[in-house]
C-alpha cells in the first residue's frame, strides 16, 4: 500500500501524535477483520484478522474486488451501495455472510463508513469491519439450553411419579392375560408389554434430568476419556470411521465427573458416526487446545469464569440442517430417524453442571461441536 493511501485511510489518527510507521501495527492489532475498498470495490487494505477471516493472504486479497469474495446478491453489496449513495455510516447486525470459496456461512455484524477524503488520493474510500457473532451466539445458546433442561427437569419428575406406576400395573395385567390367552391374543398382550417397556425406558432416560444435585468431581485427564470412547466406537458403531486426533499434551487436567463426561463424549461421537454412515472417507477429528482470554458467565458462578480448555469434535458429513440448529439442545427435537431428541439435551445439562459451555459451530461441510471447560483449580466443586 502506498504512503498516500496510508494517509487517506488513517487521516482520522493524524491528530493523535502517532508515528506514521505505527499505523499498520495499530490496524493489525484490531481483533476484528477490517478492510478498505475503493469506490469501485477494489480492496486497498486488509489487516491480519481479515486474512484469517477469508483464509487468504493480503497479497491475493489486494488484487480482489470485494464483489468477487461474496455471493451474488450478498447483503454486504447492498450495504456498500447504501453507504455510497447516502454517504452515511451503516451498521447491520446478525447478517448471514457466506464465503463461497470456503463453503461457509458466518453470522456477523458489519460496520461500514466512508473515510474522510484526502487530496493525495483519488476517489472515495470506505472502511468495512466484520464482527463475528460466534461467541454471542454461544452465550445465547447456553441460556436457551439451560432453560430447556430446566423445563424438562420438571416434566421428568411429573412423568416419573404420575405415569410410571400406572404403566407397571398395565404391564402386570397384560402378563396375566397373556398367560391364558390364545396365540392371536397373546401377540397383543406381548405388544402391550413391549410398548409399556419402551415408555418406561423413555421415562428412565428423562429422569436423568430431574436430579438437581451437582455430581461428584475428580481430577480428570480428558484425553484418557476420549481414547476410551474412541475405542468403544471403533469396535462398534464407528467401525466405518477414521478418527484423527490433534491433542495438546501439555493441557492440564480438568475437574469433572468421569461417568457423565464419558456420556457426553459417547453422545457426540455416536451422533457423528451415525451421520457418516453413507459418507465415503468418513472422518471424525477430535481436537484439544488452550484458548487464553475467554471468560463467560456460567451456571453456579456469580463471576465470569475463565474457560481456556477447548475440546472440539468435528465430522466431514453434511452438517446439521440450519432449521434445527437453534433447537438442537431442546428435548424431543431431532431430525434423526428413530431419534428421541434427548441426547443433546442431556449433553447440555451435563456440560452446564460442569461450569462449561457447548457450542455448535458446524456448517454444510460438516458438524462441529466445541466444548469449553474451566481448568482444574477453577472448576466448580460439588456441594454437599
Amino acid at each position: 500500500m502506498s504512503k498516500t493511501e496510508n494517509k487517506k485511510i488513517l487521516v482520522a489518527n493524524q491528530n493523535m501524535g502517532l508515528d506514521e510507521s505505527l499505523y499498520p501495527a495499530v490496524l493489525n492489532a484490531i481483533a476484528h477483520p477490517l478492510l478498505i475498498i475503493s469506490e469501485t470495490g477494489q480492496i486497498k487494505y486488509v489487516n491480519s484478522a481479515t486474512e484469517n477471516f477469508f483464509e487468504m493472504g493480503a497479497p491475493i486479497l489486494l488484487r480482489q474486488n470485494i464483489a468477487n469474495l461474496v455471493l451474488f446478491g450478498s447483503p454486504l453489496l447492498a450495504l456498500i451501495k447504501q453507504v455510497n449513495q447516502k454517504q452515511i455510516a451503516v451498521n447491520e447486525y446478525e447478517i448471514q455472510f457466506e464465503i463461497p470459496r470456503l463453503h461457509v456461512t458466518k453470522i456477523v455484524d458489519i460496520q461500514a463508513r466512508l473515510l474522510e477524503s484526502h487530496s493525495d488520493v483519488e476517489g472515495r474510500h470506505m472502511s468495512i469491519m466484520f464482527i463475528e457473532r460466534g461467541m454471542a451466539n454461544m452465550i445465547e445458546s447456553q441460556i436457551l439450553s439451560r432453560n430447556a433442561t430446566k423445563s424438562i427437569s420438571n416434566m421428568a419428575e411429573i412423568l416419573a411419579h404420575e405415569i410410571k406406576n400406572p404403566l407397571s400395573g398395565i404391564r402386570g395385567a397384560a402378563q396375566l392375560l397373556g398367560a391364558t390367552a390364545n396365540s392371536d391374543d397373546k401377540s397383543l398382550t406381548t405388544l402391550i408389554c413391549d410398548e409399556t417397556d419402551r415408555i418406561c425406558n423413555l421415562i428412565d432416560q428423562m429422569e436423568q434430568f430431574s436430579d438437581g444435585r451437582l455430581p461428584e468431581y475428580e481430577s480428570i485427564n480428558i484425553h484418557l476419556l476420549i481414547d476410551h470412547v474412541k475405542k468403544l466406537a471403533s469396535n462398534g458403531f464407528g467401525k466405518h470411521v477414521k478418527f484423527v486426533e490433534h491433542y495438546d499434551p501439555s493441557l492440564p487436567q480438568i475437574s469433572g465427573n468421569k461417568d457423565q463426561l464419558i456420556q457426553v463424549l459417547l453422545n457426540l461421537i455416536k451422533n457423528a458416526c451415525e451421520a457418516l454412515e453413507d459418507v465415503p472417507n468418513a472422518r471424525i477429528k477430535i481436537t484439544t487446545a488452550y484458548k487464553a482470554g475467554l471468560k463467560l458467565k456460567v451456571p453456579n458462578r456469580d463471576k465470569l469464569l475463565s474457560l481456556p480448555f477447548e475440546l472440539s469434535i468435528e465430522d466431514n458429513g453434511d452438517g446439521i440442517d440450519s432449521a434445527f440448529v437453534p433447537h438442537i439442545y431442546d428435548a424431543f427435537v431431532t431430525n434423526k430417524k428413530g431419534g428421541k431428541g434427548l441426547g443433546l439435551a442431556l449433553v447440555a445439562k451435563i456440560i452446564a453442571d460442569h461450569s462449561a459451555v457447548i457450542d455448535y459451530v458446524g456448517d454444510k461441510s460438516g458438524a462441529k461441536f466445541r466444548i469449553l471447560f474451566p481448568l482444574l483449580n477453577t472448576s466448580i466443586k460439588a456441594e454437599g
